[in-house]
């Protein structure tokens, strides 16, 4: 497995892991505590001012000790109340559960009352967990006392994992009813609800208590409140808060100030009462929004590492648990509480789980590699440092160092290689871009082509009417870079050069393709040379040829007929001659274009048409068919001619009176089924020495005293047509005469389109 492929696969487990661990983490609030650290730090900032609306009356120790042990006759009770109510309070809260009975004339005085005053508020309770199973059981207060409160409602404390008193509940759902808080109550004093309790989802849902700095809030003792004058300025329009402080009396509870400590439940209610009033409760973000933005700097991190030097992660997660904490401030100024240690958790996490596992891959990359190398051979073998104060990858980097110095050396012999061949070269990346040049090209060109486009330098190097061609060409190889295309292009440029292009793919180690290496080899001496000659070949087809024939041409007018006849014979062989030396010279030229060609007909029409000259030297010639009347892929004119060439032949040097066989037939052999036509004679037969070049370039010459002269092209011309037919030719003596085979392959059956 290459580095880039592992290092994916593990980036993709951290962040798999980070992310299970951030959801999980939110969901159990695993960072509960460092939340609760951090929210009441950023709380006790900006602590709210206390509400100069609300009057608290304690009872503390000093009330217990003037006026008695706990509890107190509830006629006590009455005699407050009938006092604070004379001072014209908004609301008195009496934060005092009174769930049983005690003596009726005192528990009728305190109904009376608060029946009179109208402003008393009572409190109920739930136990949890409830006797006999219960989830919980709920402490009403005494139903003379209830009926004549103003309004019950609950007054549960919510406690934190670490006991402190941060989260309130506005709404308690009970198997009955759904039940207000006390103090929100105590705000709405029979109007409409709070902007708070409007906005919850549900009854239950919990919010923060911002808390006012402790013991903020004006307060005196009940002993001083029932004993002593109580001016009407202090209570009137107040809401009247009367609570338990003293210590034995277990109404006080741990708060979430930084100097710890403990406050009483009636100073929660003034908090609560207060926070109402001016809409100041803080609402924790819902569990799916914490979720979503605890993972996002996390995953911010893990996109990065893909790009990122470690330089700059480091740098970046720094700044990540900066923006987390501010973003977590921030909201906490606009009373929404994102608990920030999710989020801290999925950096602190991924972080150095990702530098291990980058540091255990380039680690085990590094081993890999310079194994690799010298299994490979491609540099000598390399120790590790042996210094052992050094860690292994430092080791395994000095090592690595010195085979990136190896292979420096052997990039800077490739590159004065290819720096000094005799041809231009240029090279190109996959998006056209030349990334290396020799200078053989840059003397043509000019120096600087590094960088520049392939498309530019093709401007530059080919003419207009042949860069079609180029592009061609060079889109050929980029499709199909292992394909089969053409091996080459030829090209003029503009300056009248003639050049050759030669293109190949480039590879990596991984046989991906990064690019084209192109040769160009300049053959203009080449093209002048084929010029040359193909002014050669048209002296030979026209003004050699319009010669004899105007000869033959003047024939009628030579009194002598057995001159004119054997003029006309000599003329005839020279165009002949001539014909056969620019056929055979422009056969690889052109390119083949057959059709189907029945064998047997052909030779046929070739003995019918040779059947004059047959004739006259009393030569029979006799035509068999055994390939079942098979065809062959030919061009019919080439073939027509070369059987005849050899057909000639044998008639020419068959004695007079003597016989020729032609005889086609299928065979099959290591090329596949062939068809192969036979032509013997009985003549002489053939010079043995002249057998293993027969078919070359002017190699058959005949006897001095022969009667027939050859000029050894016919032959040669056959050769050309057999081998371009993807056949051959070759001769042997019989025991009569020489026997010439032709053989070439069947032409095969279309495979019929199944859509057609």
């Amino acid at each position: 497995m290459n580095l880039r492929r592992r290092l994916l696969i593990e980036w993709a487990l951290i962040a798999l892991f980070g992310t299970l661990a951030v959801i999980l983490a939110t969901h159990w609030r695993g960072t509960s505590a460092f939340d609760n650290l951090v929210y009441d730090q950023l709380s006790s900032f900006s602590r709210p001012q206390p509400d100069d609306q609300i009057l608290l009356i304690n009872i503390d120790e000093a009330s217990l000790a003037r006026i008695g042990k706990w509890p107190w006759n509830r006629n006590i009770h009455a005699r407050l109340i009938d006092k604070l109510a004379a001072a014209g309070p908004r609301t008195i809260l009496l934060d005092v559960l009174m769930s049983e009975a005690a003596n009726e004339a005192d528990d009728s005085a305190l109904a009376d009352a608060m029946r009179k005053s109208g402003a008393v508020f009572l409190p109920l309770n739930f136990h949890s967990p409830g006797s006999d199973g219960k989830a919980y059981d709920t402490e009403y207060p005494l139903p003379t006392l209830g009926a004549a409160a103003k309004g019950v409602g609950h007054v549960n404390i919510t406690f934190d994992n670490d006991g402190i008193v941060r989260r309130v509940n506005l709404c308690f759902a009970s198997d009955e009813r759904r039940w207000p808080h006390l103090a929100e109550l105590v705000y709405r004093n029979g109007a409409r609800p709070s902007r708070a309790f409007a906005r919850m989802p549900r009854c239950g849902q919990e919010l923060l208590l911002p808390y006012a700095p402790r013991d903020s809030y004006s307060e005196i003792s009940f002993a001083d409140a029932l004993e002593g004058g109580i001016p009407e300025q202090l209570v009137k329009g107040r809401d009247i808060i009367i609570g338990a402080t003293a210590a034995g009396m277990g109404d006080n509870y741990p708060a979430p100030f930084s100097d710890g400590g403990i406050v009483s439940g009636s100073e929660i209610m003034a908090n609560m009462v207060a926070a109402l009033r001016r809409d100041g409760f803080i609402t924790p973000a819902p569990t799916w929004q914490i979720a979503l933005l605890s993972l996002l700097p996390m995953w911010l991190l893990m996109l990065g590492f893909l790009r990122w030097q470690p330089r700059t992660a480091l740098i970046v997660s720094l700044c990540l648990i900066a923006t987390v904490l501010l973003a977590s401030t921030s909201a906490l100024s606009a009373n929404i509480w994102f608990p920030s240690g999710a989020a801290l958790i999925g950096i602190i996490l991924v972080y150095p789980l990702w530098g291990w596992r980058r540091l255990q891959a380039m680690s085990a990359f590094m081993q890999s590699e310079l194994g690799e190398l010298e299994r490979e051979g491609e540099i000598v073998p390399l120790a590790l440092n042996p210094d052992r104060g050094s860690d292994l990858v430092g080791r395994q980097s000095a090592a690595l160092g010195s085979a990136i110095d190896h292979l420096r050396d052997l990039r800077r012999f490739v590159s004065d290689s290819l720096e000094h061949l005799p041809d231009p070269m240029f090279v190109t990346d996959t998006v056209g871009t030349v990334t290396m040049a020799n200078h053989r090209i840059e003397e043509y060109l000019g120096p600087k082509l590094k960088g520049t486009t392939l498309k530019s330098l093709l401007d530059r190097i080919v003419a207009p009417a042949h860069r079609r061609n180029v592009d061609e060409y060079l889109r050929e190889i980029e499709r199909e870079p292992d394909g089969d295309h053409q091996p080459f292009v030829r090209f003029v440029s503009p300056d009248g050069s003639h050049f050759v292009m030669r293109s190949a793919p480039v590879v990596n180690d991984v046989d991906v393709h990064v690019g084209q290496i192109h040769y160009l080899a300049d053959i203009s001496a080449l093209a002048q040379a084929e010029n040359d000659r193909e002014e050669a070949l048209q002296l030979l087809s026209h003004d050699m040829r319009s010669p004899q024939s105007a000869i033959i041409a003047l024939l009628p007018t030579v009194p002598d007929k057995d001159v004119s006849r054997r003029i006309e014979g000599h003329a005839r062989r020279t165009i002949a001659l001539a014909q056969d030396f620019v056929d055979v010279a422009r056969m690889g030229e052109s390119p083949f274009e057959g059709s189907d060609v029945l064998l047997a007909n052909l030779a046929h029409d070739i003995a019918d048409n040779l059947w004059p000259l047959a004739r006259e030297r009393e030569v029979t010639i006799e035509v068999t068919d055994q390939s079942d009347s098979a065809f062959v892929l030919a061009e019919p004119d080439s073939l027509s001619r070369a059987i005849t060439n050899i057909l000639d032949n044998a008639v020419k040097f068959s004695p007079l009176g003597g016989s020729i066989l032609v005889t086609t037939r299928r065979i099959s052999d290591v090329a596949g089924n062939m068809l192969e036509l036979t032509i013997c004679d009985n003549g002489p037969g053939i010079d043995p020495e002249l057998l293993p070049r027969l078919f070359t370039r002017f190699a058959a010459r005949s006897a001095p005293d022969a009667r027939i002269k050859s000029s050894g092209l016919g032959l040669t011309y056959v050769r050309a047509v057999a081998e371009r037919h993807g056949g051959k030719v070759w001769v042997e003596n019989g025991t009569k005469g020489a026997c010439f085979h032709l053989r070439l392959p069947e032409a095969v059956d279309p495979i019929p389109d199944p859509d057609a």
